[in-house]
């Protein structure tokens, strides 16, 4: 919300429901309150999902045989501590078929996958045999 403030209520002790700010946008007045409500769970704004053609091909055989998944999918590595969640996810970004990996992780996750993004420059790929 954008505008300009027309109140704002002094401190002091409020139910998460009063209207602390108030704002003005166009003529209109908008309360601000101390909580604000997002959907847990919204649909994406897709037209159509596209089905999967071609195959994510790991070259872990576990995964590509139990767990396949196509290019353009999406995949989860869950697990306990220390089970190889890490060594999966560094594996499958450095030989799986795939142009392009987007890896999402906070924390130490996160700093474990800029390891790889360091080795990425010194990779070789052969694919159809050049």
């Amino acid at each position: 919300t954008s505008g300009r403030v027309k109140k704002i209520l002094p401190a002091g002790k409020y139910a998460i429901e009063t209207n602390v700010i108030e704002i003005e946008e166009g003529g209109k007045v908008i309360g601000v309150q101390m909580f604000q409500k997002w959907p847990v769970r919204e649909a994406r704004p897709v037209v159509d999902k596209l089905v999967g053609v071609t195959a994510l091909l790991t070259c872990e055989r576990v995964i590509d045989a139990l767990f396949p998944v196509t290019q353009g999918g999406t995949a989860a590595v869950p697990g306990a501590f220390g089970c190889g969640k890490t060594v999966i996810s560094q594996a499958l970004s450095k030989y799986s078929n795939s142009d392009v990996v987007v890896y999402v992780g906070c924390g130490e996750r996160g700093n474990e996958m800029a390891e790889v993004l360091s080795d990425f420059p010194e990779l070789t790929t052969m694919i159809d045999g050049k």
